[in-house]
């Protein structure tokens, strides 16, 4: 009760956006489970195990390199979320102008935030790295010109083709969004509400083949439940009741990297290719 009602001292602004990413993005992730069963690697029980094996000891893994190197580690968490918050919301672009939208998109959210926010942000990224930041801003820096270039590029695109428009539009209100809104309610509002519903709904129609509604849904509660009390048991363990905010934010950060790099993989890697070979398939018949 102790640690609860030091939490609850926390700002109730900051307080709402981290539980909004745990309560309502974070189960976005949890139908991971769904994915491999669609793609073939986890369909008898074994192989599910394995799956799911292998998947936990990869989170572990980017736990302990934290731990180890937190700036190199929390740099490289930055461009992977990049690359996978651009891969889900492009739509337009092949070739190059797809990997511009991509980093366009993507970067906005991750270089958007962190510059319009910088003394903010720079606290939180000094609590999960314990460390000196100036090196990661340096980083940030130069990711941060090529965000520009691609959005640029994008732009550009808006002017000549009326489909380009949309996502001038989007980059637009996005960007309204993370300069009036504190950064964690921003991301979070971003993180719930784009990525997070565009993530399901696309899922849910791929999979409705593969597995019924309540399955899904199911499997994902389950997925949800277990992180909800490994992050929970996490912050009982190591915070300190007169400053729990560092260890709170180290956990839902760390905790998002950990399970991000499976994710990526599974999704960005295998289901996203997947799914355009199957349309490539169709459109060719």
């Amino acid at each position: 009760m102790e640690m609860l009602a030091a939490i609850g001292m926390m700002a109730p602004i900051d307080l709402a956006a981290l539980a909004a990413v745990v309560l309502i993005g974070l189960p976005h992730g949890a139908l991971d489970g769904a994915i491999a069963i669609h793609l073939g690697l986890a369909r008898r029980a074994v192989s599910f195990l394995s799956f799911l094996l292998l998947y936990v000891g990869m989170s572990a893994l980017v736990v302990g390199a934290w731990l180890l190197a937190p700036t190199a580690c929390l740099f490289a968490f930055l461009i992977i979320s990049l690359l996978h918050f651009g891969a889900g919301d492009a739509r337009h672009g092949t070739g190059w102008l797809r990997s511009a939208e991509v980093i366009a998109h993507g970067g906005l959210v991750i270089a958007g935030v962190s510059q319009m926010h910088r003394p903010e942000v720079d606290v939180i990224f000094g609590y999960l790295t314990g460390q000196d930041t100036m090196l990661l801003w340096q980083g940030i820096d130069i990711l941060t010109a090529v965000v520009g270039v691609a959005l640029i590029v994008c732009l550009a695109q808006a002017l000549w083709y009326r489909k380009w428009r949309s996502t001038a539009a989007e980059l637009g209100a996005l960007a309204l969004l993370f300069a009036m809104a504190p950064p964690l309610v921003g991301f979070a509002v971003y993180f719930c509400c784009v990525h997070s519903a565009r993530h399901i709904s696309g899922i849910l129609g791929a999979l409705r083949r593969d597995m019924s509604r309540l399955a899904m849904i199911n499997q994902a509660a389950a997925f949800t439940l277990a992180s909800w009390v490994a992050g929970g048991l996490a912050i009982w363990w190591f915070a300190d009741i007169g400053d729990p905010q560092p260890v709170v934010m180290r956990v839902v950060f760390i905790g998002l990297a950990a399970l991000t790099v499976p994710h990526m993989i599974l999704v960005d890697g295998f289901f996203r290719r997947s799914t355009r070979s199957l349309k490539r398939q169709f459109i060719s018949r």
